[in-house]
């Protein structure tokens, strides 16, 4: 048995994926702040919009020994209003800066050869060609502060979807990062950024415009056979339950994309794959992270001296 930590579990893929691994006989502790969690999860309070709950859960589980962790909660806005409890863009507090804390805080409870895997999107790609508003940086400050950046889209939609897929290039980012870190490297933790493809039934969608959510979802849902990238719920969770159980040979590539079913190793987009961009985008998150707190290397509590999350 297996212990699993897993986050965004109350809905979509990461519902289906903590199905699997339940009836496979994996204890799965889910990060959660509404209802909807499969029955025999165990869950503890999680709201990924405030970085001090997720110091919080990483705390709650110091005592356990995790065999995987998947960050997999993710939100899809279609502005750039809301704010985080620290004040930053909630898509890109959510999607990346809150994953990003809380695989640092709990590296050190990975076992030896443990996962952590990222859920990512291949909408970070210009060239998918998917048809959405694509990243055109990784400036941290413009990310958390959105009214900072002087190339802001106008449109309101265009700037939360942006948003959205720029998220998920933090995502990968963080991963190829994460990957080179000396203790990762010394104990064999397998880390991939997993791209589901386009899956109908996730609820992703569920606070869009009326015409996205009741006219080209549901047209998407019907076409899902032959669209490129596209998968059912049930493939999708059960992949993701598959990369936390074992080894999959994805040809030495942290990204990882489902295609009609089949998992496919690729170099990510030509931003995540620049060594340089990555590191900078670790370390500024880590300044983000810590917001004002000070904590130290010595140990768990609030008495931190640098800006690094405690673990790597």
């Amino acid at each position: 048995m297996k212990t699993i930590v897993i986050t965004g579990c109350t809905s979509g893929i990461g519902h289906t994926a903590a199905e699997h691994l339940l009836a496979r006989g994996h204890r799965v502790i889910g990060g959660t702040c509404e209802p909807g969690a499969p029955p025999a999860v165990e869950q503890h309070h999680l709201q990924l919009a405030d970085l001090n709950s997720v110091r919080t859960f990483a705390t709650e589980l110091s005592h356990i020994q995790i065999d995987a962790l998947l960050l997999n909660a993710g939100v899809q806005a279609y502005n750039v209003d809301a704010r985080t409890t620290q004040g930053y863009e909630r898509t890109f507090g959510i999607n990346h800066l809150a994953h990003y804390l809380l695989a640092r805080l709990l590296v050190p409870q990975i076992a030896d050869g443990g996962a952590i895997i990222f859920t990512t999107s291949a909408t970070h790609d210009p060239a998918e060609k998917i048809g959405v508003p694509t990243p055109r940086h990784t400036n941290t400050d413009w990310l958390a502060h959105p009214e900072h950046d002087p190339n802001l889209d106008q449109k309101p939609i265009t700037a939360g979807l942006r948003a959205y897929t720029t998220s998920k290039l933090c995502n990968i980012m963080t991963a190829q990062t994460l990957a080179t870190q000396p203790e990762a490297v010394a104990r064999n933790l397998r880390i991939h950024a997993y791209d589901p493809g386009l899956v109908a039934g996730t609820g992703l969608v569920r606070t869009g415009p009326f015409p996205l959510r009741h006219l080209i979802w549901p047209i998407l849902s019907l076409l899902n056979p032959i669209l490129k990238g596209s998968n059912t719920l049930t493939n999708a969770g059960q992949t993701l339950a598959n990369l936390a159980e074992y080894p999959i040979d994805t040809g030495g590539h942290i990204y990882c994309s489902l295609r009609k079913a089949k998992l496919v190793g690729m170099p990510p987009s030509l931003m995540a794959q620049n060594p340089a961009a990555c590191e900078q985008l670790w370390q500024e998150s880590a300044m983000l992270s810590a917001n004002g707190a000070t904590y130290t290397s010595e140990g768990r509590g609030p008495s931190y001296e640098s800006h690094e999350p405690r673990g790597l």
